[in-house]
């Protein structure tokens, strides 16, 4: 597939290399060479200096009707500008608009036929860690099936009950609704377990539940945490304040920001919430603050230095938990999970929302896992999946490198047996180790 790219910073770079690596024909628009110059020696991307919006670059760059048009740049107005523009005068097949949520979201909606799907990496960002401050002891939570299903990772400890026991044994202390585990991270690998798997103290544990449920099967895999109360946020840019605004109202919330322009906008914008003009790596200060009472620090400033050093600063005086984003790949092998407890990814997050468009068949959700070890998605049986329906999962005959954990039909949702038989428009989840797994899935049952 072709996929043009205008932008050319730590997100729309990173998705760049991301697509380049499935073979696709990824061609990269910046008007900032300093952008374009780490991913112009990538195999499988073509860079082009330029305005990204305007008509006569879009036409170098090839943009016509089989092509998938990105707009990810950091201004709002080159990305809805380009948009038209990409469908309009070259009939652009897919185009995927990134907004900030700003004023301009108003008029967004107004040109949605113009546009197959915005995307907001800022939104998307904040509103995981709202979910796992929501849910103490998880490392991941996604969303399937608008919402109804959720894929939920935890690590597996001493204290859980079904820890060093079989994966089927979890329906015994679970007999009142049904769960699954389609997967395991152990010793640097990613297993797609059986029944008879015996689960092991360290483990990362995926499992599927709704969301009345998820606590009722991280007990079974650790001692639950106690609810969070105290909350410190540093950096207050896009993201800090959009996650302040919405937690507010649930924790007691510290934001911390040492550039004194940005504190002052963050206190104008935020009622209520304490806004510190401060280093958050700085050791006096986070003593002063209490930082022992803090029940989950979050950084989220726009330097992967910063938050790595303020998170691991923090962790060290006495916060319990630790969510840190990190955008450089290189940075997720240098720090562990006895260092930093949860690390965020932006690339990962805005790839997997792209990816539906990228997958084949009719596809509502793709989710990256692990760094992109595996996937989890969710395919609409129609007429792109024909050979599917009226087949039973047992006649599907998976193999030790996918399952089909769950699926949706209508409002229910339904945990899959090998008797399950697919019906037509069915929402099935399906996890997967790599994308030519999930080509040869397709190519075999389409």
């Amino acid at each position: 597939m072709k996929i043009i790219i205008l932008g050319g910073g730590s997100i729309g770079g990173s998705v760049a290399k991301e697509l380049s690596s499935e073979e696709n024909d990824v061609i990269v628009i910046d008007n900032n060479d300093e952008n374009l110059e780490p991913i112009k020696a990538v195999e499988g991307i073509q860079t082009l200096y330029g305005n990204g919006s305007s008509p006569k670059m879009l036409e170098k760059a090839g943009l016509g009707e089989n092509s998938l048009l990105l707009c990810l740049t950091d201004s709002e107005e080159t990305n809805l500008l380009a948009s038209l523009i990409g469908k309009e005068k070259f009939n652009a097949g897919r185009v995927v608009c990134r907004l900030k949520g700003s004023e301009y979201k108003k008029i967004a909606e107004e040109i949605i036929p113009f546009v197959d799907f915005f995307i907001n990496p800022e939104d998307l960002i904040t509103e995981e860690i709202k979910s796992l401050l929501h849910h103490p002891g998880a490392l991941e939570i996604l969303d399937f099936a608008e919402s109804k299903i959720k894929l939920v990772s935890v690590y597996a400890k001493s204290s859980g009950v079904l820890v060093g026991r079989q994966v089927k044994e979890l329906k015994d202390d679970l007999p009142e609704y049904e769960t699954r585990i389609p997967a395991l991270y152990r010793n640097e690998e990613l297993l797609i377990p059986t029944g008879e798997t015996i689960i092991n103290e360290g483990d990362e544990v995926f499992f599927i539940a709704d969301e009345k449920h998820i606590e009722d099967v991280t007990k079974e895999l650790q001692k639950l945490e106690s609810q969070y109360k105290n909350v410190f946020i540093a950096g207050a840019g896009n993201i800090g304040r959009s996650l302040a605004k919405k937690i507010n109202n649930e924790f007691n919330t510290k934001l911390i920001e040492k550039n004194i322009e940005k504190c002052e906008q963050a206190s104008e914008e935020l009622d209520g919430v304490l806004v510190l003009n401060a280093d958050a790596a700085d050791k006096e200060f986070l003593s002063s603050e209490g930082i022992e009472d803090c029940d989950v620090f979050i950084a989220v400033t726009q330097d992967d230095e910063s938050n790595v050093l303020c998170s691991l600063m923090s962790k060290k005086l006495g916060s319990k938990k630790t969510i840190t984003i990190i955008n450089k790949e290189a940075y997720f092998d240098l720090v562990g999970k006895n260092e930093l407890d949860i690390i965020i990814s932006p690339v990962q997050i805005t790839v997997s929302h792209v990816l539906k468009y990228i997958r084949k068949g009719s596809v509502s959700n793709v989710h990256k896992v692990k760094k992109g070890m595996a996937e989890a998605i969710e395919i609409v049986v129609d007429s792109s999946y024909e050979k599917l329906k009226g087949k039973c999962i047992s006649d599907l005959r998976l193999d030790e490198n996918i399952n089909i954990p769950a699926l949706k039909r209508g409002e229910d949702v339904i945990m899959a047996h090998g008797d399950t038989e697919i019906c037509d428009e069915d929402h099935l989840i399906v996890f997967y180790k790599n994308k030519d797994v999930i080509d040869n899935f397709y190519n075999t049952f389409r």
